[in-house]
């Protein structure tokens, strides 16, 4: 076959959506399909509306795992951000995919053709990628098949409310199978009138080999982290949304009333973002010497940095899964989560992690303070969270799942009407108002 995979950002940028995309791609080439990835060159999600943020250093055409990325330029124009929000309220739901404020100008990505046999879009909110998708797959009279990873939060919450608009439900209904990682996305979007029939529920998977057989000591040595420190960490996006700034707040809280000899440790990885760099360029300056950041980790140090660990934390609102808790499991570490979004269907209170609301700092230090004093109840947290991730959870199996109803779908397309399966006729949402 050959594929078009549509995606914001790829390898080497490190992210939930990229780390299923990759795996998925890796796995495409591997037995013998064709794939180009359409992307941009931004490094930093802040770069598609601000210049002085971090692209990726590549050439527009390259090779990755055997797949080609074309990496479309991120243009940057005058109060882009003004006039993507006055866009936003147009009543003409493509431009809306377009143009919304966060979106990014990205000149050419919409006449992406070729003779695809499937196309993929992957993440919203930046849906200016998976609109070019939908373009390049009615182009190609191939099948449409999105990924959108929404990052539901709770009922009422900003961040649900960005993922929940009307153009987005659009280009839902217009797909041929969606890839859901838990049911509360599944029930959401056939609540929109799409039919079950087409989404496929897909929960994440971790690359054992990338994360595991790691040397904690050396990276506490390399990072300067005290040996006798008990250490919590964070690997991600460092964002507000992810919970970065309350992490922080409760560590501080933990340490205020302990001798420095017996203070915990906070190592953040992961790639900054400006409200980030805002709200902990104050605390930096006063010289909270438990805190380190370390900014992207190379590949080669992450084994390192989970083994390193004593509890690994990610209290985030904006996650429709959460992969890096399938990884620390995987190093059998106790994980502490917010109860929000997708996460809970993961992260199961007092079985394989403890989950607090999101926003609650006094929760959350309570929650780190319980796991670093119980060693008894850490252990057997982060043991429950290995064994689930030894039963399956693998990219194979993922993969094998994936594959099989992709061929489904296109062979759908591709017989008679009158011999097609019920439950692959139905390509258009009943919902009235999305023709």
């Amino acid at each position: 076959m050959k594929i078009a995979w549509f995606i914001h950002r790829y390898h080497p940028v490190i992210g939930g959506a990229e780390t299923y995309s990759r795996a998925m791609v890796r796995r495409l080439v591997a037995r013998g399909h064709r794939v180009e990835v359409l992307t941009s060159d931004a490094y930093d999600l802040a770069y598609f509306t601000d210049r002085r943020r971090l692209r990726v250093d590549a050439t527009s055409d390259s090779v990755v795992d055997g797949a080609v990325i074309r990496r479309f330029r991120v243009r940057h124009l005058p109060w882009q951000r003004y006039v993507g929000k006055f866009l936003s309220y147009v009543p003409h739901w493509p431009t809306r995919c377009r143009f919304a404020s966060y979106m990014p100008l990205l000149p050419g990505i919409e006449l992406v053709r070729g003779d695809y046999d499937a196309v993929f879009g992957v993440g919203f909110p930046f849906t200016i990628f998976s609109y070019a998708a939908y373009r390049t797959a009615r182009a190609a009279g191939a099948p449409l098949i999105l990924t959108p990873f929404l990052h539901l939060a709770t009922p009422g919450d900003v961040v649900n409310r960005a993922y929940t608009r009307p153009h987005q439900r659009r280009l839902l209904a217009r797909s041929q199978l969606i890839v859901v990682p838990t049911e509360l996305e599944a029930r959401m979007i056939e609540g929109w009138g799409v039919p079950r029939s087409r989404l496929l529920h897909l929960p994440m998977a971790v690359e054992h080999s990338d994360v595991m057989g790691g040397d904690g000591g050396r990276f506490r040595d390399r990072h300067n982290i005290p040996p006798d420190h008990a250490l919590v960490g964070q690997l991600g996006a460092l964002d507000p949304d992810k919970g970065t700034n309350d992490l922080v707040r409760a560590v501080a809280r933990l340490n205020a009333g302990r001798p420095e000899g017996r203070r915990v440790h906070l190592v953040l990885a992961g790639n900054p973002t400006p409200r980030f760099e805002s709200f902990v360029g104050g605390l930096v300056a006063t010289g909270a010497r438990w805190l380190t950041i370390l900014g992207p980790l190379p590949p080669r140090e992450v084994p390192d940095f989970y083994a390193a660990l004593d509890v690994f934390a990610m209290p985030s609102r904006t996650d429709s899964f959460g992969i890096v808790f399938l990884e620390a499991w995987a190093n059998a570490k106790p994980v502490v989560a917010a109860a929000a979004g997708g996460v809970v269907e993961v992260v199961r209170h007092e079985q394989n992690g403890l989950l607090v609301p999101f926003g609650d700092v006094a929760r959350l230090a309570e929650a780190l303070d319980q796991l670093l004093a119980d060693r008894a109840k850490a252990g057997r947290l982060g043991a429950a969270g290995r064994d689930l991730v030894t039963r399956g959870y693998t990219w194979d199996e993922r993969f094998a799942t994936l594959i099989r109803r992709v061929h489904e779908v296109i062979d759908a397309r591709t017989r008679p009407t009158s011999l097609r399966a019920p439950h692959l006729t139905e390509t258009r949402s009943p919902t009235p108002n999305m023709p």
